[in-house]
């Protein structure tokens, strides 16, 4: 599994993604007039979060890690402020990659992202109340801390600071910056999806070394299937074309038992996609009532073509 994760195409887009992200991290960023300066507005997360789209929540982490080790020998906060910054894009990514794996479509985006975005502002609020702020004070004060809070809120008091600066400037500024990136995300990722699916063609559908085979029988079709799921290594899009009772479903079962599918896979003609999880994903779509590919295309079922943990 290592080696067919490591695969050029997905080598060069956690090279691209890293860049970006470093780049982003360490010069793009810049305070905002109406919230305390050591809040620095950044989009860093934003190349994360199209890796774990395309690739998995394990390329999100990795872009995220890199960008942080990149940064550290830099750090003028004892990698604290590296530190917190990681622990905050993690919250983004993963839970947006994780749901997103598992529903690839317009409203899995959207739910994706929308917890994604829920998820880093909590975490944004319990790391700047229990890490940095603590971490600030002990360096320079908390009477330095509170000064440079009250810049914005003129009437904070060592009583009210945390409730003005965790409520009043570190939940709007993170729900701010996540929402920025996840609309981003949600303009680019398809485009960019398209460009690599472009520059990497190789790594398309797999083609049977076996040439023509004729099979006799439901049993000896679902036997080739399951013998050829053995060749499947996530990515690959299968198409199946033949009358009523040409097998079909038999080649589909076939292809779920070799991928260690224990569910029983049905023809989804009236649910036009079934999915089902073993060694990878296979998502068994009819497009028997489809009218074009632009249909597909909107009803979402394209989001799972060539995914690297997906078989169609």
């Amino acid at each position: 599994m290592v080696k067919k994760y490591f695969t050029s195409k997905n080598i060069t887009r956690l090279a691209i993604f890293t860049a970006l992200s470093v780049v982003l991290y360490m010069f793009v960023k810049f305070p905002l007039p109406f919230f305390p300066a050591f809040l620095e507005f950044q989009f860093s997360d934003l190349p994360a979060l199209l890796a774990g789209f395309m690739t998995g929540p394990v390329s999100g982490a990795i872009v995220l890690v890199l960008r942080t080790l990149i940064k550290v020998p830099f750090s003028n906060t004892a990698c604290v402020g590296e530190a917190a910054d990681l622990i905050i894009g993690l919250a983004f990514v993963l839970p947006a990659a994780f749901i997103y794996r598992s529903r690839r479509t317009l409203g899995g985006a959207i739910v994706a992202l929308a917890v994604g975005t829920a998820s880093t502002v909590v975490a944004a609020m319990i790391v700047n109340r229990f890490i940095l702020v603590p971490f600030y004070s002990v360096a320079f004060g908390f009477e330095a801390v509170i000064g440079m809070v009250r810049a914005v809120f003129p009437t904070i008091t060592d009583e009210t600071f945390y409730v003005y600066y965790i409520f009043g400037a570190v939940l709007p500024f993170n729900l701010m910056r996540s929402l920025i990136c996840a609309l981003l995300t949600f303009a680019l990722y398809k485009r960019l999806k398209n460009l690599f699916d472009r520059i990497f063609p190789e790594s398309r559908a797999a083609k049977s070394e076996n040439g023509g085979i004729i099979t006799k029988s439901e049993a000896e079709t679902a036997k080739f299937a399951e013998k050829f799921a053995e060749k499947l290594a996530g990515g690959e899009v299968i198409l199946l074309c033949g009358e009523l009772g040409a097998g079909k479903t038999a080649f589909v079962r076939g292809l779920a038992k070799g991928l260690g599918i224990k569910e029983n896979v049905t023809s989804p003609t009236f649910a036009l996609m079934n999915s089902y999880k073993g060694r990878l994903t296979l998502v068994h779509i009819d497009a028997y009532r489809l009218g074009s590919g632009k249909e597909a295309y909107e009803a979402g079922l394209t989001e799972y073509f060539y995914a690297a943990d997906t078989v169609c």
